[in-house]
């Protein structure tokens, strides 16, 4: 058995392919690997802990352990990562926290600024950066979505060549000093104090290629756009990359002593197979993919690449390594072509997985807890072999999960994780 780790030798450990003590648990460490704040509340009252629950990201409403007095619930949970999002979500600042009553009669603490509207529909509503971005929840909902779509007047390519000055001088795709300046006395605190390995989640303003500009078209203009306007395409994309490693380039120099992972997020896949071709892809999106990784590495060369990408995605894993991908979430085994056994068999070697580690889609929520801590054992001891493997569910845990569930997921992970 390896003598134990600390949390950041175990991750980095795992990113070289080498067998550390045990395998990293990931316990909230990014938006894709989270808690929903009411089940996160419950798993506490399960559990006898009375502590203030913090939500910082107005969009999944997840619960944000990492800013919690002393980690202990972190710890408790077999944690070894921390997140760095961005100090301003949205634009809302991390400052001024006040209880916000959730609709089971719950409370967590919410940024000042985030002050959603209630609408005759009982929808909750917010308008963010100065109207980029409106955010809505269904009364039933379980998180905001962004419902707006800015880019969804462009029809030719002139009209966004016309639009992007307007759109890099409204802050969207940028980072002011003082945010940065925040950020790097944090990250320096976090790495100085602690022995997390630290995960720079950005958002998908802030790193992101494809899902982006599904977003802002929509999600149907963007795909017509791919098939029949590639120029178009290519106008945008070198857009977005050229601010994305403009702003790596301020953010890497100040914080690229304290980070171990920085995270993309961009869904490449759908449930039954990719969202385009493998050589659409190669045509329109790896080329600025392997720019933006390799502005990483040149700014900060330790730094691993995560790339979050729900769905079947297997066709594009070659891809990805060859672009400079270090590690792939959520590792959605569900999806078509995603079997974990063929994927650690191919792939293990040259990219780490991170997730994978129960089908959150029907094992959490039809199962029992018989049936989670077997799968965790199982899918455990096939990613775990050489290294390379990250402990966390597929996606975020949502609010109808009980805690018990929760509960035997992480203990089973803890248990059977050691090498």
């Amino acid at each position: 058995m390896v003598e134990t780790m600390t949390s950041r030798e175990r991750v980095i450990a795992t990113f070289e392919h080498r067998e550390p003590d045990c395998v990293p648990i990931d316990f909230s460490s990014t938006h894709n690997s989270g808690i929903n704040v009411l089940a996160y509340n419950r798993l506490k009252k399960h559990l006898g802990i009375d502590t203030a629950t913090y939500m910082r990201d107005p969009i999944p409403m997840l619960a944000s352990p990492d800013l919690e007095e002393g980690l202990e619930f972190l710890k408790l949970m077999g944690g070894d990562l921390l997140p760095l999002p961005r100090y301003n979500s949205f634009g809302i600042p991390a400052i001024n926290w006040r209880e916000w009553t959730l609709k089971d009669g719950s409370v967590c603490l919410v940024p000042g600024g985030f002050q959603p509207e209630r609408k005759e529909n009982g929808a909750l509503e917010m308008s963010l950066l100065g109207g980029l971005a409106i955010l809505s929840m269904p009364e039933r909902g379980h998180h905001f979505n962004m419902v707006s779509r800015p880019l969804g007047i462009i029809e030719e390519l002139s009209q966004l060549e016309n639009i992007l000055p307007m759109l890099r001088q409204s802050g969207a795709f940028s980072i002011t000093d003082e945010e940065l300046g925040i950020l790097q006395a944090t990250a320096k605190r976090l790495h100085t104090e602690t022995d997390y390995a630290l995960v720079a989640t950005g958002g998908p303003l802030f790193f992101s290629l494809y899902q982006v500009g599904q977003e802002l078209f929509g999600y149907e203009k963007f795909f017509i756009f791919m098939a029949s306007k590639p120029e178009l395409i290519h106008c945008w994309l070198e857009f977005l990359t050229s601010t994305c490693i403009e702003r790596l380039g301020k953010y890497l120099t100040a914080l690229g002593p304290y980070l171990d992972v920085i995270m993309m997020g961009d869904d490449y896949g759908f449930q039954n197979g990719p969202q385009m071709s493998p050589q659409m892809f190669r045509e329109l999106f790896k080329p600025y993919l392997i720019r933006v990784c390799r502005a990483v590495k040149a700014f900060a060369p330790k730094i691993r690449v995560l790339l979050h990408s729900c769905g079947s995605i297997a066709p594009y894993i070659p891809d990805f390594i060859e672009a400079g991908i270090d590690a792939l979430n959520p590792v959605q085994i569900t999806a078509t072509g995603m079997d974990p056994a063929w994927l650690k068999r191919e792939f293990g070697r040259e990219i780490t997985f991170w997730g994978g580690g129960v089908r959150t889609q029907t094992t959490l929520v039809k199962g029992s807890l018989a049936d989670l801590a077997r799968e965790v054992r199982e899918l455990i001891s096939i990613f775990k072999p050489d290294g390379g493997y990250i402990f966390c569910p597929i996606h975020d845990i949502q609010e109808e999960v009980p805690p018990e569930k929760i509960w035997a997921i992480y203990k089973a992970a803890r248990e059977h994780g050691f090498y």
